[in-house]
């Protein structure tokens, strides 16, 4: 639950402010009890006076001092099993407190961010550090102001060499480089605690051993994980707020091989809030069950040379496959001023959907907004505040098939010159994607368009996509595709899907052991025919791409898990054309022995 104890709107100089900002003590909070009450007085109280010393003395002599200031303390705790067969493979426990510190020198029209530099990669690292686990006042201000000081020389540094770059150029799009935004402060209540270590490795074990009847089944792995991310901040402007994000799941995932030596993957996942809302879900042993049957059927299921045609993607293939392609091109990442070298390399990058805000990029009859408010139902993405301290709120992005925004930060970028709430870690990311229509169809209705389609086109099926490989692991589980992708999967090798069957005109049904989606773009989603009246809601982890370093590695981060949770409620999506394809690239050979635990 969340408690907004404090909003204020009116722009405050940072003397004024810093003079009548809030103090946490005085602030009442009737959720937390007085250990809970001194500890965020002592991480806020140390932050705020070193905001205050750093605001009036941080200068060195003949350059210019700070216009914008902002430190953030993320205080994670954080609960990991993982368990095989019913052995329980790992155990963790982890708790921290790490630093950001943001120092902007120059003014909001041109500034040291929004710059690349392969002299500067190093530095760009170097924006806090962790911070001591103990609430000790002194030795926190001392790490504060190190990396204040440490960030303030990187940021002189920057802002230097982006001159000397940009001194006989002239950039070609004239865009500030950070937007002016209303002053807000929010606190929510303390979170409930997480549960212990041994329920989790017992959750682990005991769902691994569904695998124990499973001869099929080569290796399989289930990670049970709860936490909490306490987020502090507190910036020169007088936005200041604390925030929780507690996030639990559980994730299976199973591998085996065709009988050619194909490696066939799936998945099951289930996320909330707490390991309340997912620690006793009474359909995971099911899905195990049927993800494990659907896994030994594949194995021999005769496999799918090449089809061009109607594909229908239903539930969670649906999200999968708008997570995978068009989420990434919803994001308004900037990309920075750099060297000429390294700026070519740079807009290799760049967003496509940049310079289409205003055109038509869905059918007519859809639209997208996104909405970090949605809450119940399966939504877990929302957020009353996000990581720059706007406050949020609902925006549309599409609005009859027409592109009307992209998710920003206070970056701003070409079109769009304030935030959209959407800074989530490094960079924007959705919240909770809600893809409506002002036209469907009912299930019977849309598998009559579909068949209709295939029909018409003369092939002898269509195909129905019902699961695809998880949108954070590239292709799926071991796939053993680059992890340092961030950007939309397009072109040849888009994902594999986990299943998905030919479907004839008299309704039988044929399962597709592996088929790999060629080709498909943002432009594919212009040309989807129908969709259903029914939604799915899908959770999965996002990092978000901001900067340098993020965007190459955000792909690996979310891969294992990490990141920001992003819901997206879709209905089923008809294509009436795409082409898939047998995966590509050699297969391993199958093991030369039987599985040991299944040898008579």
């Amino acid at each position: 639950m969340r408690l907004s104890l404090l909003k204020r709107r009116s722009p405050l100089a940072p003397t004024t402010l810093l003079a009548a900002f809030v103090t946490l003590s005085l602030v009442p909070l009737p959720a937390v009890n007085a250990q809970e009450e001194a500890q965020l007085n002592v991480i806020m109280q140390a932050m705020r006076d070193e905001l205050a010393r750093s605001t009036e003395q941080l200068e060195l002599e003949g350059l210019e001092r700070p216009y914008f200031l902002a430190y953030t303390v993320r205080e994670t705790e954080q609960l990991n099993a993982a368990g095989s067969f019913g052995a329980l493979l790992s155990s963790s426990e982890d708790k921290s407190r790490r630093l950001s510190v943001e120092v902007r020198v120059g003014d909001p029209s041109f500034d040291n961010t929004n710059f690349g530099s392969m002299s500067l990669f190093p530095s760009s690292l170097a924006s806090g550090g962790f911070l001591p686990l103990e609430n000790d006042y002194r030795e926190i201000r001392r790490q504060i102001w190190l990396a204040t000081d440490q960030a303030y020389k990187a940021a002189l540094e920057s802002l230097a060499e982006k001159r000397a770059v940009l001194q006989n150029e002239t950039r070609a799009e004239d865009i500030a480089d950070f937007s002016s935004e209303e002053q807000f402060a929010y606190f929510d209540q303390a979170d409930p605690d997480l549960p212990s270590r041994a329920a989790l490795e017992q959750r682990a074990r005991d769902l691994s051993a569904a695998f124990r009847d499973l001869p099929e089944i080569f290796s399989s792995n289930v990670s049970a994980s709860a936490g909490n991310r306490r987020t502090y901040y507190l910036n020169s402007e007088g936005t200041a707020f604390i925030r929780s994000d507690p996030t639990a799941s559980i994730v299976v995932e199973a591998r085996t091989q065709a009988t050619d030596g194909t490696v066939l993957n799936d998945s099951v996942a289930a996320r909330g809030r707490s390991w309340d809302d997912i620690s006793d879900q009474d359909d995971l042993e099911p899905r195990i069950a049927a993800m494990g049957a659907n896994l030994t059927a594949r194995r021999s299921a005769e496999g799918l040379d090449r089809y061009s045609g109607p594909v229908l993607f239903e539930g969670q293939a649906a999200a999968e496959l708008f997570a995978q392609v068009l989420v990434p091109r919803l994001l308004g990442n900037r990309v920075p001023d750099a060297e000429p070298n390294f700026a070519r390399m740079l807009q290799q990058s760049r967003n496509p959907f940049l310079d289409r805000i205003g055109a038509r990029v869905l059918p007519r009859f859809l639209n997208i907004h996104d909405d970090p408010s949605a809450d119940g139902d399966g939504f877990l993405g929302g957020y009353p505040v996000d990581d720059d301290g706007v406050e949020a709120r609902s925006k549309a992005l599409v609005e009859n098939g027409i592109l009307k925004s992209l998710l920003t930060s206070r970056n701003p970028v070409p079109g769009i010159e304030k935030s959209t709430a959407n800074r989530r870690g490094d960079g924007p990311a959705p919240s909770n994607l809600i893809v409506s229509s002002r036209s469907d169809m009912n299930d019977e209705e849309l598998h009559a368009e579909f068949m209709l389609l295939v029909e018409e086109r003369g092939t002898d099926y269509g195909i129905v996509v019902r699961r695809m490989g998880r949108p954070e692991a590239g292709a799926g589980p071991a796939s053993g595709l680059s992890l340092l992708r961030s950007g939309p999967r397009t072109g040849p090798g888009l994902g594999n899907t986990s299943l998905a069957y030919k479907v004839f005109p008299d309704g039988r049904e044929e399962l597709i052991p592996k088929a790999e989606l060629v080709a498909v773009t943002e432009a594919a989603f212009r040309d989807i025919v129908a969709v259903s009246g029914t939604s799915t809601v899908y959770s999965f982890p996002h990092t978000p791409a901001g900067g340098l370093i993020p965007s190459f590695l955000a792909g690996a981060f979310s891969a294992l898990g990490l990141g920001e949770v992003v819901s997206v409620s879709i209905p089923d999506l008809l294509f009436e054309e795409l082409s898939l394809r047998k995966p590509s690239g050699n297969v391993p050979h199958l093991p030369v022995a039987n599985h040991p635990s299944f040898d008579p």
